[in-house]
């Protein structure tokens, strides 16, 4: 029989101790967005499993990517691991959030660019960028992590994943098929590596078909469904139309 290292909470033990450390350790963290804050009550904890789901090209990468800029300039570490997109085009977007200057136009200005992103790094965390490929597991995740903190010396802070549906189970033979079954064990546990690593944790979901002509989003719309509503902390729908993404403009519901 093995002996337990960690025998859990003694309740009545030290009742101040334990609200000051839940008030220390798991307080909100600003998303940089004042709106979603609101809703938020303040922001994401530590933890928790924050998904903003959104059909094909709605702009889920672009929502990761903002918010990882967010937190990078709060001085936070933050990890943007992606499956889909490559370490080039998910730098240069962050190239264009950092410095207000078009995707189109970097090259352009590409001394300017490089003037203001040194400055602004000098006052941020870190923002590593790692590109994986779809099918990987959320051990894989964790094994490089881990081998990250080991040669930078920097503890993750946020852990940005592009995205969810990509992932497949540790060690479980599940058809890719059964989208219900891989999405409920890819997101119990991912929501179980945000514990146990104490990041904020924030991916992203696909909407299936049966949302493209919809204005407002339900369970039925997100590709795995319940699995992964049941599963996450919070849940974003992202919505857009053509003339809302030409105008800059997207709708958080």
């Amino acid at each position: 029989i093995g002996l337990q290292k960690d025998l859990g909470t003694d309740y009545f033990g030290d009742p101040r101790g334990r609200l000051e450390a839940i008030k220390g350790a798991n307080g909100q963290v600003s998303t940089g967005w004042e709106s979603l804050d609101k809703k938020l009550f303040g922001g994401f904890n530590r933890g928790e499993l924050n998904i903003f789901a959104g059909g094909s090209g709605a702009g889920k990468s672009l929502f990761l990517t903002n918010i990882g800029v967010n937190f990078a300039e709060k001085g936070m570490n933050v990890l943007y691991i992606t499956f889909e997109l490559s370490e080039n085009l998910v730098s240069m977007r962050v190239d264009s959030m950092l410095t207000g200057i078009g995707t189109r136009d970097i090259f352009k200005n590409i001394d300017n660019v490089e003037m203001k992103v040194k400055m602004i790094g000098k006052k941020s965390g870190a923002f590593q960028v790692k590109y994986m490929p779809s099918g990987k597991t959320p051990n894989d995740v964790r094994s490089y992590i881990k081998e990250y903190e080991i040669k930078t010396e920097k503890k993750v802070d946020v852990l940005l994943l592009d995205y969810l549906d990509l992932l497949m189970p540790n060690g479980a033979k599940v058809s890719a098929e059964n989208l219900y079954i891989k999405d409920k064990f890819v997101s119990e546990e991912l929501r179980n590596l945000a514990m146990e690593l104490n990041t904020i944790f924030v991916t992203a979901a696909q909407l299936n078909r049966g949302a493209v002509e919809e204005i407002e989003f339900d369970h039925s719309h997100i590709s795995g469904g319940l699995s992964k509503i049941q599963t996450a902390d919070n849940v974003f729908g992202i919505f857009t139309s053509r003339a809302m993404r030409e105008r800059g403009r997207y709708q958080i519901q």
